[in-house]
């Protein structure tokens, strides 16, 4: 039984599916949530089995990659940079008593050589250079990683850490753009299978500046990036559970990502947002997964019930 998107928040927390913190977009997932989120991971990893190589990354990597990505120059509002305290122990001491006296204490940590992860290929395009010559076939991989984007928010399909699954193509231009293509058809027919209702539509990313306008016009002109949207938590904004993104040359030019005749390759992803489209699920069928449609139930497979392979 579905219930309005506007009515999704309070019910998944009156559930105890989702537990709130202190600090908004940042949350604890009950029993409920988090099986139906480990059986959507589960099932994303059967339904891309046979892509390439699998990696999963943490939740942070090198901070000189994201300088490298631009992220910093793009999007500076949802960087999570890290900071540690390296000090002496007579620093220590003026720390505890700069935090002691209420006073700012927070310079004695400066930022050390990592940041938190903003997307889940991110990371894979350094480890990727540092093999050398792309091969002619080029790279096809499936990523998996826990992310961070500084976004506070009480809507709870915007969390500010959350769990990414990506399906990555590096490579010639028109088999990176085809392999776009077909992972975002079939990836929206997963999420249909699911019983979602949603739509694809050309997208932008949240640019920062004065040249954000020009810079999401361009994206879209080019048809750079593309979501599959479905109304979660507020039916006049519908919330991207998947995402298809095509980047050019930018990224294998920001690591040295060559073929043998020195040509740049181009990449390409399709994300998951693994916790927007459990939530999508949770509004669409209602909150006891257990009665979900049997068909939803034996895809996911759902502890207790017939397992029925996906592929």
């Amino acid at each position: 039984m579905s219930i309005a998107p506007e009515e999704l928040a309070a019910e998944i927390r009156a559930q105890g599916l989702i537990v709130p913190t202190a600090v908004s977009g940042v949350v604890a997932q009950g029993r409920g949530f988090a099986e139906v989120a480990d059986a959507l991971v589960a099932a994303i990893r059967r339904l891309t089995a046979g892509v390439g190589e699998y990696l999963r990354f943490g939740a942070v990597m090198p901070r000189d990659q994201a300088v490298a990505m631009r992220y910093f120059a793009n999007f500076p509002q949802l960087l999570g940079s890290i900071h540690c305290f390296c000090g002496s122990d007579a620093e220590h001491r003026a720390l505890l008593r700069a935090h002691d006296a209420g006073e700012p204490w927070a310079d004695a940590l400066p930022p050390v050589e990592l940041v938190l992860t903003p997307a889940a290929c991110y990371p894979c395009y350094a480890i990727l250079a540092a093999r050398g010559a792309v091969p002619a076939a080029g790279y096809r991989l499936q990523v998996d990683a826990t992310c961070f984007r500084h976004e506070p928010s009480d809507d709870p399909a915007r969390l500010q850490s959350f769990r990414m699954q990506e399906v990555v193509a590096i490579g010639q231009p028109d088999a990176v753009v085809s392999f776009r293509e077909h992972w975002l058809a079939a990836s929206a027919d997963f999420l249909a299978r699911l019983g979602l209702e949603g739509d694809v539509a050309p997208a932008d990313d949240p640019f920062f500046g004065r040249a954000a306008a020009v810079m999401a016009k361009a994206q879209r002109e080019r048809e750079l990036k593309f979501e599959w949207r479905t109304p979660v938590s507020d039916a006049a904004r519908p919330t991207a559970c998947l995402s298809a993104n095509y980047h050019l040359d930018s990224f294998a030019k920001a690591f040295g990502l060559r073929f043998d005749d020195g040509s740049h390759a181009h990449s390409a992803c399709v994300g998951f947002g693994v916790e927007r489209i459990a939530l999508a699920l949770f509004r669409t069928h209602g909150m006891v997964a257990e009665a979900w449609p049997v068909e939803v139930v034996d895809l996911l497979r759902l502890e207790g019930t017939p397992r029925a392979d996906i592929r």
